[in-house]
């Protein structure tokens, strides 16, 4: 069985796009979500490991949203799940809220460091070494509606930036890259979370890739 770890945020960990903020948070079925999606299409061959976090950002502490600093979790989290064949990256999203006013540039930078973490912990690997698949995260929809306008106003002309600082990224270390906007968008509910559609897209499209990496 080849073990692949997904290390990613609230798109990951299943955030249904219809939460208020008020009442208790849903969150999509096992099977909704892109990562069971994968998981689906890989066959039981594959174990797919899901490491999704609302709120966790790149490399920057949250002042509000405490703990959320994925650079401080990658290396327990490859540890822990190791040996692993393969890791998944997609976050930067969080890195879009306005309390960190950062570039695009910055974001994928951010991702760049727990690239690099990842690709150094040899000994979370198997045999063959580490394989990394480096994703850009879907860009915002229209967010001026929905519940997050305040948290992300202004950003989404940055996000639709991200994808070409990603990729260079990922070329400059020789990984394979994926953009997840090619697929699948966001609801139009929040502007921000993948609905069912999206997460079935990205899962399936995802499934391909890791086939390629894998065989």
């Amino acid at each position: 069985m080849k073990n692949v770890m997904i290390f990613g945020d609230s798109n990951t960990w299943g955030w249904d796009p219809s939460n208020d903020l008020v009442d208790v948070i849903r969150r999509l079925p096992d099977e909704v979500r892109w990562a069971g999606v994968l998981q689906n299409e890989l066959g039981n061959d594959y174990k797919v490991i899901t490491e999704g976090l609302n709120g966790r950002t790149t490399v920057w502490d949250d002042p509000i949203e405490e703990y959320r600093c994925g650079k401080q979790h990658i290396i327990p989290l490859l540890d822990s799940h190791a040996p692993l064949d393969l890791v998944i990256i997609m976050i930067g999203t969080n890195d879009l809220k306005c309390r960190y006013t950062v570039t695009a540039q910055d974001i994928a930078n951010g991702a760049s460091l727990i690239l690099d973490k990842t690709l150094a912990q040899v000994g979370a690997f198997g045999p063959d070494g580490p394989k990394v698949l480096f994703i850009a995260p879907p860009p915002l929809g229209p967010i001026e509606e929905g519940v997050f306008s305040m948290m992300f106003a202004g950003n989404r002309e940055k996000s639709i930036e991200m994808a070409r600082f990603y990729q260079g990224v990922a070329e400059s270390r020789g990984v394979p890259f994926f953009d997840a906007a090619t697929v699948a968008k966001v609801s139009a509910i929040d502007g921000l979370h993948l609905g069912a559609d999206g997460h079935a897209a990205l899962g399936k499209a995802v499934a391909a890739e890791v086939k390629k990496i894998l065989g």
